[in-house]
């Protein structure tokens, strides 16, 4: 896989942090990021693609809806319960 360039300014500390963290995984500053960087978009794909389907499901009828007074007095039971 082909490698791009991009810059990035950090604050000192941040930098400080991403060398120690290289340095305990044997690994680079660069790899410490790109792992970063791709959990980082992992999960914001995630939510995205959960928003869309959620959305999709309203629109089509298949959601069942919950008001939040309702929602809050289930906890409220529930945890009057315990």
């Amino acid at each position: 896989m082909s490698k791009d360039t991009m810059a990035v300014r950090v604050d000192a500390d941040l930098r400080t942090r991403l060398d120690q963290l290289a340095n305990a995984f044997g690994q680079t500053r660069s790899s410490i990021i790109n792992d970063a960087l791709r959990q980082y978009a992992d999960h914001q794909e995630w939510q995205i693609n959960l928003i869309a389907d959620r959305a999709r499901s309203i629109a089509e009828g298949r959601a069942t809806l919950i008001g939040h007074d309702d929602v809050l007095a289930g906890f409220e039971q529930r945890f009057a319960e315990k």
